[in-house]
């Protein structure tokens, strides 16, 4: 690791997250949701029968609040993805100056794409991402020596604990950059990535009491136009995210989106420098751009929807401009080698061409401005009130908690500004806590995947809803106020503050057993088998690291080195 990239990596972390390490509190955002102390549940290691849409890192942040609070957890994953994605992007152009690792560790660590899963909340698919130069680095290395297998092996277990779209991406960079004719890289690359996959892909194959909707999602969910200059322009610079509520001001000018497209070909021109390995670098660039793209194109959302219908699992690519993150790899090389091709061309009285130079390496910042200091004030920290410990406190984990208003899982609550944010009662109530897990788009609904959901909604449509509540096994009733008016079902008002009302449906009678929604014994042994290879290839992968360290340490010494 050299200093000077440790120095831009470490500067470009603190300029993105800032106002987070100044104080105290939480970034809560959209998808972003960590909590003082998450309880441990089964569904972590998806043993609930849910899809695991975040198994198993709600596992391992569970595990590190039982150790420090929930701050501190968020600050230490974000601060360590930046700086390992900075660091890991500098060490694949290692042979450039300084200058030119500087323009990769700009581009890759400040660009639309991470602006947008910033203010989605997507941190778990951000780290993902920023893990890919390790990933690209491993796969190097397994090319060069099919034997060097070990960094592979680590890289694609801690992308798959990252988020399931982050595994899958790590294969197929892995794939794209390692692989050639030989059948034996094959065999080795679809076993260390399925094995590496199996925390999550075996409770996905297990998932029977889920169901994905697969109407209109990809059309849904499709990348779009941020600017006049249109989809493509936006998908090649990087940015065209559904959710138009993230994007950057900036983005909607077609100027700004087309001078950063102009920085995409700068790059990519850059890359015929990359040697022999160019031609993979640019394949998995237009990978990406073209499955970011696939939905957009005329006939493409139907065709995917006509796919999902005997393959439901499908549907959960329906983000497909998620998928263009091994772009912003991409291009980060292709920007150092630009920048070290720009200087090779100054000479006595073309001085001016280190300005040249220079805007490369800035470029990413001037182009878009809004991503520094908490994307210019759009993330606040936030606190929670102190009656969500209270209430968490008072419920058992053997207990069912339905929380109202029953309108979509995402809240606007006073005291975190207003912003959109996945309801966080999940994971700070232990039991079960069933929410409404509907997705509201603007102009469709997609329906719901936990079956409870519509138990649910049924009770609450019932003449006596405290009644079918308890008939299903629900006990507990929690209202989250200031967002319109909600019906409540009878019961025992147990606390009602800091915008809380927790009720207690068990005065008015006898509570069902809940029948749960977790899996057969045969199915939980198949699911913990699945942990238990990822991380033994985890542990057999960092012992084949240290192994190999402690080789070439006794080679160089052998040599008098």
């Amino acid at each position: 690791m050299k200093r000077s990239d440790l120095a831009v990596t470490t500067a470009v972390t603190l300029v993105i997250l800032g106002p987070l390490l100044l104080g105290g509190g939480y970034w809560l955002v959209g998808d972003m949701v960590f909590v003082p102390h998450q309880p441990w549940k089964p569904a972590w290691l998806g043993l609930d029968g849910a899809l695991p849409r975040a198994v198993p890192m709600d596992a391992l942040v569970s595990l590190a609040t039982h150790v420090v609070p929930g701050s501190v957890v968020q600050r230490l994953l974000l601060v360590a993805g930046f700086l390992a994605g900075g660091l890991g992007v500098a060490r694949l152009v290692a042979e450039q100056r300084w200058w030119a690792r500087a323009a990769a560790i700009t581009l890759f660590c400040w660009n639309p794409w991470v602006y947008e899963r910033l203010l989605m909340g997507q941190w778990a698919i951000l780290l993902g991402y920023l893990l890919l130069p390790w990933v690209a680095g491993a796969a190097l290395r397994l090319r060069a020596d099919r034997r060097d297998w070990a960094p592979a092996a680590v890289v694609l277990v801690l992308s798959a604990a990252c988020s399931w779209s982050s595994g899958l991406m790590a294969v197929g960079v892995l794939g794209v950059l390692a692989l050639g004719r030989d059948l034996g890289g094959w065999l080795r690359v679809a076993g260390l990535g399925l094995v590496a996959n199996l925390t999550w892909l075996v409770p996905a194959l297990t998932a029977d009491t889920a169901r994905v909707s697969t109407d209109g999602v990809f059309a849904g969910f499709a990348a779009r136009a941020e600017s006049a200059a249109g989809t493509a322009a936006s998908v090649l610079s990087l940015g065209g995210t559904w959710k138009t509520s993230v994007v950057p001001p900036e983005r909607t000018s077609a100027l700004l989106v087309l001078l950063s497209c102009l920085l995409t070909v700068a790059a990519v021109a850059g890359l015929r420098r990359a040697g022999p390995g160019r031609g993979r670098w640019l394949a998995l660039g237009a990978a990406a751009v073209v499955l970011a793209l696939l939905p957009t194109l005329p006939g493409g959302a139907d065709l995917l929807d006509r796919a999902a219908d005997p393959v439901p699992g499908l549907a959960l690519l329906r983000d497909s401009q998620r998928l263009l993150a091994p772009l912003g790899l991409v291009l980060a090389v292709g920007a150092a080698y630009a920048a070290t091709a720009l200087r090779e061309r100054i000479r006595p009285g073309t001085q001016a061409l280190w300005s040249g130079v220079a805007l490369l390496v800035v470029a990413p910042l001037l182009l878009l401005p809004s991503l520094a200091w908490g994307a210019a004030g759009e993330l606040q920290r936030s606190s929670y009130p102190a009656a969500w410990d209270e209430i968490a406190d008072r419920i058992d984990g053997g207990d069912t908690t339905v929380v109202l208003p029953w309108s979509g899982s995402y809240r606007g609550f006073d005291w975190n500004h207003r912003r959109a944010v996945l309801d966080p009662a999940p994971r700070i109530l232990p039991g079960e806590v069933v929410v409404d897990d509907r997705v509201l788009l603007t102009d469709r609904v997609i329906a719901p995947e936990d079956p409870r959901v519509v138990a649910v909604t049924l009770a609450l449509a019932d003449e006596d809803p405290a009644g079918a509540l308890r008939a299903i096994g629900v006990r507990w009733v929690l209202v989250e106020r200031g967002m319109g008016t909600i019906e409540v079902p009878a019961g025992t008002i147990v606390l009602d503050r800091d915008g809380l009302t927790l009720v207690d449906l068990a005065a008015g009678g006898e509570v069902a057993a809940d029948p749960g929604t977790g899996v057969g014994a045969l199915r939980r042994i198949f699911v913990i088998l699945g942990h238990g290879l990822a991380i033994l290839l985890l542990f057999a992968g960092c012992a084949g690291i240290l192994r190999s360290g402690s080789n070439e340490h006794h080679i160089h010494e052998s040599h008098g080195e």
